[in-house]
């Protein structure tokens, strides 16, 4: 087995986005030094500029969150920001968007729901060219919260949030 050639990077959730909040701002590691968006900006640009696609079908609010998204890395001075609004199976192996995830060098799961994001890109050519991808080049894969819970083989949905405070 060949260790991966590309970056997987999983995020708990709720990541700095440069907030202009001053109050949140105080209590956070400096955006544009320490937090993880910038982060990925610099992994994915190590071998060339940054070309991230957001991908937002874990979203309810797809254009919303795409839109922060980009406001956030074109606070980190990345220009090349895409967004992958893929809602329906048919629609990730669409030509448009496989030539976009072949020409982009890092792509962001939002978050959202995972079972969505799985039952919609699960098994299309869209994962294929992805895993592809990030076993033979320098290809970040970053996800965040559904998108970084998505990432695994197993995968925790569902269930009774209240229930994992109980002992047994």
């Amino acid at each position: 087995m060949q260790l991966p050639k590309g970056v997987l990077i999983a995020v708990g959730g709720a990541e700095d986005k440069g907030s202009d909040e001053e109050k949140e701002r105080q209590n956070s590691l400096d955006f544009f030094k320490q937090g993880i968006l910038n982060e990925i900006v610099g992994i994915c640009g190590k071998k060339s500029e940054p070309k991230i696609e957001v991908v937002t079908t874990a979203s309810s609010i797809p254009d919303e969150v795409a839109q922060v998204y980009k406001k956030s890395f074109k606070k980190l001075g990345c220009i090349d920001i895409g967004h992958l609004k893929i809602t329906r199976r048919e629609e990730a192996d669409s030509k448009k968007i496989l030539e976009r995830l072949e020409k982009c060098n890092c792509i962001l799961f939002s978050g959202g729901d995972q079972l969505r994001l799985c039952s919609v890109l699960g098994g299309t050519e869209f994962m294929d060219i992805l895993r592809e991808r990030y076993e033979t080049e320098h290809f970040v894969i970053a996800g965040t919260s559904a998108g970084a819970a998505a990432m695994s083989n197993t995968m925790i949905c569902g269930g009774d949030e209240t229930k994992a405070y109980l002992k047994g």
